[in-house]
């Protein structure tokens, strides 16, 4: 049975007070206040009183009260004056309720804790998952032992004859100039053990609820200190000045005792990171977790693991067991040792001189006055990390980027992803990995999953970043142009002045081969492009209350699409795409990214610009299209597919001309040969036309302009020539003719 903590005891007694002692003393008051015995018929109608209660009430649920409740109800009903009586009984019901819900609160906070909440705006979520990061710090130039009159007072040396163990039960022997450690953490106050070269300086005895501390001096290989804070107690700001006064280049290695999240600041969190912590800002109620890290590194550390505490159980018993060189180029080592287990990311492992990026603002960036430059970027990823590595590859190819505006919104800890973003240094913030209760299909149920990440990653983002009013959200499985930037930056005051656009996405659902040609060429859709796109903050703050919730198997951009939430706004997109989508493995297979993604492109020309980008203002793209339709050369496209000429022939052999295929509509929102067009001509055929503006689309064909207008259209009525109507009806009837 887990011991009574501090933190608990407190509900526990004055639970025990109000729900035990207090009742008793008000029963014996009324019962000898009301000495008097009631008479027969008294009774005959308390009986019938009690049974009724007894029989069809709400309470007759409660079986194990009952008899309790039976013998309350005789004590307090058992009164000559019927006033009287139902008064007693009301007040001990009243003092029931009291004590059920001091009861429930006190169950509450000695099972669960206080609930789960990261300091980078991840909620409450329920979480599981066992955690193995393993990151090597950079090396820093060793100094001198901290000053121990400058240690806090606010804690003290627990182990100051520590016992030894041969090599900290490693399982195999270490190198002369390496530093053997081991590192334990589980769920009692009394589990948390540090062993540095055979030693344990914080043991059974020793360890104490919080965060267990011991310092090293890889000079020396010599332990400086060992100590604990107890975070609950008020000991925060003491750990966070005395990991701030600890030498440069000392290793801290700590691992948490029954709990260290309870009363938590963020100054620790904070603390923690610097040191090379990527997992703490996931700590949750008590949670299991070992870390070893070295002050002033300039990367994560590969030396932390973590196992979460899930409701009220404690996460499982965690550790770390190695030998760590300590005169080793520890970034090379980082980079070899990947490469070494990951051999699969070519890009990265096989060039022959491997160079990363910098961390987050260390690395110069020419400023840039373009707007788009100055907007953050959010990755939405999850356990994908070959595309995640492909995605930032191409991301930090863009000119004059500044890395430190990225941030990667991670959908559950996984070791890969976390350690790809540290290689390029880049921010990641770690979610818990996102869980439905949903009882709909596996697909259905990742749509769930997916909309969760969304809704508390964007949320997240603008509490980053809370003077910027755009955002440039990407997804890990997306390549970005060299030009995606200048892209967003030309086309950006369009989203500002005119209130009937959505958003400004960078990719096109018909972008392929054989129908995408003009690079400085934008288009206007209600159709929204989900992917690479910009997200305004007054957008968020309309979407987000409104956010598809749990378990309606609902995708989240299919939902973004409907017209309660576009509300008549249209999407800006390229005619060339700005991003190509390379996701084989996810929400989708691999049968269907070929189907409509393998055969897209992607603008990889520097210097591209955007031209007449006013025109997708909403008056002048209307004026746009009736302009390129006056002088479009008129193609009908026949009911009979006998008649037609599908495909590619039906556009003659010329370049640089502009094309109008009218085709049929039975009502407005009948887009049947609409979509056998999009087949013809190898668009996207799947769940409706993409692209569609006011019954018309657009698309390049021999590098010729095709505008297709259905002949419902308002741009039908002025420009579609008569006799296609009787045409199209000649049609119907013959079709409709019995043979004889």
């Amino acid at each position: 049975m887990r011991e009574l903590d501090t933190y608990n005891i407190y509900p526990i007694s004055i639970t025990l007070f109000l729900g035990g002692v207090l009742p008793l003393i008000v029963l014996n008051v009324v019962h000898r206040c009301e000495s008097v015995l009631p008479t027969t018929d008294a009774r005959r109608e308390n009986d019938a009183f009690l049974n009724k209660y007894q029989s069809g009430h709400w309470w007759s649920a409660l079986v194990i009260l009952r008899p309790g409740l039976k013998l309350l109800l005789k004590e307090t009903m058992l009164i000559r004056k019927s006033s009287r009586r139902h008064c007693y009984f009301l007040i001990n019901w009243l003092l029931s309720f009291t004590v059920i819900i001091l009861l429930s609160i006190n169950l509450y906070v000695t099972l669960y804790g206080s609930p789960f909440k990261a300091s980078d705006g991840s909620g409450k979520f329920p979480i599981d998952d066992n955690i193995n990061l393993k990151v090597t710090t950079q090396p820093v130039q060793s100094k001198s032992l901290i000053s121990p009159s400058k240690r806090t007072n606010n804690h003290n040396q627990k182990n100051p004859h520590p016992s030894t163990v041969h090599s900290c039960n490693i399982p195999y022997e270490c190198k002369d100039n390496d530093l053997a450690l081991s590192i334990t953490s589980g769920p009692r106050h009394d589990s948390a053990r540090i062993c540095v070269n055979g030693k344990y300086y914080i043991d059974a005895k020793s360890s104490t609820r919080g965060f267990n501390v011991v310092v090293i001096n890889p000079a020396t290989k010599l332990v400086v200190d060992s100590l604990a804070f107890d975070i609950y107690a008020g000991q925060s700001s003491a750990l966070v000045d005395y990991i701030n006064k600890v030498t440069p280049g000392h290793f801290l290695a700590m691992a948490t005792a029954d709990d260290a999240f309870f009363r938590i600041s963020e100054e620790v969190k904070h603390a923690i990171e610097q040191l090379g912590s990527v997992t703490i800002h996931t700590l949750n109620f008590r949670s299991s977790w070992v870390f070893v890290g070295r002050k002033g590194s300039k990367g994560a550390t590969l030396l932390e693991e973590i196992s979460h505490g899930l409701r009220y159980r404690s996460g499982g018993p965690k550790s770390i067991a190695t030998c760590i060189p300590i005169d080793i180029d520890m970034k090379m080592t980082n980079i070899s040792f990947f490469c070494e287990n990951h051999s699969e990311f070519d890009v990265l492992c096989k060039k022959k001189t491997v160079f990363i990026p910098p961390r987050i603002g260390t690395g110069p960036v020419k400023a840039s006055a373009k707007p788009a430059y100055k907007l953050p970027i959010a990755i939405i990823a999850g356990n994908r990390p070959f595309y995640l590595q492909r995605c930032l590859e191409s991301l930090l190819r863009v000119p004059n980027i500044d890395r430190s505006l990225i941030t990667i919104f991670l959908d559950g800890f996984v070791r890969t992803p976390a350690w790809i973003a540290n290689l390029y240094g880049i921010r990641v913030i770690v979610y818990p990995k996102s869980t439905t209760t949903s009882k709909k299909s596996l697909k259905l149920r990742k749509f769930d999953q997916i909309a969760v990440h969304y809704r508390r990653s964007l949320g997240t983002l603008w509490d980053i970043y809370p003077q910027k009013s755009s955002t440039i959200i990407l997804e890990e499985d997306l390549v970005v142009s060299p030009d995606i930037l200048d892209y967003f930056s030309e086309s950006l005051p369009c989203l500002k002045a005119d209130n009937s656009i959505l958003t400004i996405s960078a990719w096109n659902p018909n972008g392929y081969r054989s129908s995408s040609f003009n690079t400085s060429l934008l288009y206007r859709s209600d159709f929204f492009s989900g992917m690479g796109w910009i997200l305004t903050r007054k957008l968020w703050n309309e979407i987000a209350p409104k956010w598809p919730s749990c378990c309606r198997g609902v995708n989240w951009d299919d939902w973004l699409r409907l017209s309660q939430q576009r509300r008549g706004r249209d999407t800006i997109y390229p005619d060339v795409s700005r991003i190509y989508h390379i996701g084989a493995e996810g929400v989708n297979n691999e049968n269907f990214h070929k189907l409509h993604y393998k055969n897209q492109i992607l603008n990889t020309r520097i210097g591209a610009k955007l031209r007449n980008v006013n025109s997708v203002i909403k008056a002048e793209y209307d004026k746009e299209i009736e302009r390129i339709l006056k002088i479009a050369t008129p193609i009908r496209y026949s009911r009979s597919k006998k008649k037609n000429v599908c495909g590619p022939s039906m556009i003659p052999n010329t370049s640089g001309k502009n094309y109008a295929i009218y085709f049929y509509q039975s009502s407005l929102n009948d887009y049947k040969f609409g979509k056998e067009l999009c087949a013809c001509f190898q668009l996207w055929d799947s769940g409706g036309i993409r692209g569609l503006y006011s019954g018309i689309f657009r698309f390049y064909n021999k590098k010729n302009h095709v505008i297709a207008v259905g002949s419902l259209s308002k741009f039908a009525k002025r420009f579609m020539p008569k006799r296609y109507s009787s045409d199209w009806l000649s049609e119907t009837a013959t079709k409709s003719k019995k043979p004889s």
